[in-house]
């Protein structure tokens, strides 16, 4: 069904693409710029079992996209200068580009390539996967998946006896894991992670120590003036599922880590997940409550003057979609614009495929 819906969407891309009416009404709905948001940055993976495919770009992509925008003659700048330049109706269009939860690849594969092109970037490091005290529940649910022939795993109240041998079986598991850890409590979904592990023996340090950086790592991130840390909470929890107490202290104390660990004070918070699901009102005013300049969520969209500096839309660069093509289309704002109308039509909000 993803892999049809996925079709139908490059389908519709492509014919507003080549019909060049996205030329013509950008000028109407492009904003003032846009914030593009990344995860992985690797060579593509040889496995067609690739659920997580949708995160991942390859560093050749990475490099282009940084050569399109320019010859487009839209600035690449920093969220502080992105900032001022909201406030400024005169000012050039620019795009950000960010990258969420600390993986090791933006610092072996994607700083490498942005360091050649002189462009500045922002990683958002969720502090417990660095500090190694927080797994990515979804990369552990892949292995759980992708090592088994059967997976039997209890999710809060419901005990899940899935097939997992071939790839189809496969697939659909993963859509029926991802679904019902998505809908239980916070707790509840690491609780079920953490015992599937135990039983099945995947070793989430080792996952963890391979995966992301360490703290040598983003310090020497952020010891660049290309590089902005920013706060992407301590254990990556959906803020809006959490109490409010609770919510503050993750976004607060990922700040604290990080500026213990680098010396530096974030100023600048990515909500995780950070669809209208995950992140609402309450955490909009959590990140004015704690000063922090932005915060970026998940909900596709260009910026505007108007828009709130802690509700701040991105636009994913998503795996499926590695194309210049697209890329033009989805800073031209046309896409999201009509996808916004016919969402309206439907009564469905507009938000990111990521995470």
């Amino acid at each position: 069904m993803h892999g049809l819906k996925t079709t139908g969407y490059k389908a519709g891309l492509n014919a507003l693409y080549w019909s060049g009416a996205h030329w013509f009404f950008a000028p109407h709905v492009r904003g003032a710029g846009a914030i593009l948001m990344f995860h992985h940055v690797r060579a593509a993976g040889g496995s067609r079992f690739q659920p997580n495919a949708h995160l991942e770009v390859t560093p050749g992509f990475l490099g282009q996209v940084v050569e399109r925008i320019t010859a487009r003659g839209l600035d690449i700048v920093d969220l502080d200068e992105a900032s001022r330049r909201l406030a400024d109706p005169g000012a050039r269009r620019f795009v950000v580009l960010t990258f969420d939860d600390g993986y090791r690849n933006n610092f072996t594969e994607a700083y490498p390539v942005l360091k050649a092109l002189r462009a500045p970037f922002t990683v958002y490091v969720a502090t417990g996967l660095i500090d190694r005290t927080a797994v990515p529940w979804w990369e552990v649910m892949v292995s759980l998946v992708e090592q088994t022939p059967r997976l039997k795993m209890r999710i809060g109240d419901r005990v899940f006896d899935l097939p997992t041998a071939t790839l189809s079986e496969k697939r659909g598991a993963a859509r029926t894991l991802a679904l019902e850890l998505c809908s239980v409590a916070e707790d509840a979904q690491r609780d079920a992670i953490d015992h599937a592990a135990a039983v099945y023996g995947v070793d989430t340090q080792q996952m963890l120590a391979r995966e992301m950086m360490d703290w040598d790592e983003v310090r020497a991130l952020a010891a660049d003036p290309l590089v902005t840390i920013g706060a992407h909470t301590v254990g990556h929890y959906a803020l809006a599922r959490l109490e409010r107490g609770r919510a503050l202290r993750e976004m607060d104390q990922s700040r604290d880590r990080i500026e213990a660990m680098t010396g530096l004070r974030p100023r600048h918070f990515a909500y995780p997940y950070g669809s209208h699901r995950t992140v609402g009102e309450r955490e909009f005013d959590l990140a004015s409550e704690l000063g922090f300049t932005t915060a970026v969520t998940t909900r596709r969209g260009v910026l505007g003057p108007e828009t709130r500096l802690t509700a701040l839309p991105r636009i994913s660069m998503n795996g499926h979609y590695q194309s210049t093509r697209y890329l033009d289309l989805l800073l031209s704002g046309v896409p999201i614009a009509l996808e916004r109308r016919i969402r309206g039509w439907v009564g469905r909000p507009a938000s990111s495929s990521a995470r």
